[in-house]
């Protein structure tokens, strides 16, 4: 799960590349010299994308820092092992498809930003599942917790 956290992490580090492309139109490959292109998404989509990653990575970490210690069952530790590492990942690709996506991901169909796309679809469907998974998974091991009686 670390290594997962960790990854996700990165990935949030290449959310910060892509918003320094966007903001500056480009890539600095020779000093004093921007290659310029574009790349899909805005600035606030990126920046949404560099903040709100780590935040995923930090939660696969916790996780996986204090699942050992809640007196669960190997079974039940695995499976809300797969479920958060799943959220984390799946938040992580909401946030870089969104770029992609001209109604940000937020709906299979069209929404108020715009049309749905096989970009929203990606974005959405794996967060949608994984977000109801992880919140019963968290509900559970807080609930498991505070029934212990020892």
């Amino acid at each position: 799960m670390i290594a997962h956290g960790v990854l996700i992490l990165f990935m949030s580090l290449v959310a910060g590349l892509g918003l320094w492309m966007k903001l500056m139109g480009g890539f600095e490959f020779i000093p004093g010299t921007v290659t310029a292109f574009d790349i899909p998404g805005t600035a606030e989509g990126w920046a949404k994308a560099h903040r709100g990653t780590p935040m995923n990575a930090l939660m696969v970490i916790t996780v996986a820092l204090i699942l050992p210690h809640l007196g669960f069952g190997r079974k039940l530790q695995n499976w809300l092992a797969v479920i958060m590492v799943g959220a984390g990942w799946a938040n992580t690709i909401f946030y870089f498809f969104a770029n992609f996506s001209d109604n940000r991901g937020l709906t299979f169909g069209s929404n108020v930003f715009g049309p749905g796309s096989i970009a929203s679809f990606i974005a959405l469907a794996p967060a949608y599942a994984f977000g109801v998974a992880s919140m019963g998974a968290t509900l559970y091991m807080a609930w498991r917790i505070f029934s212990r009686r020892d």
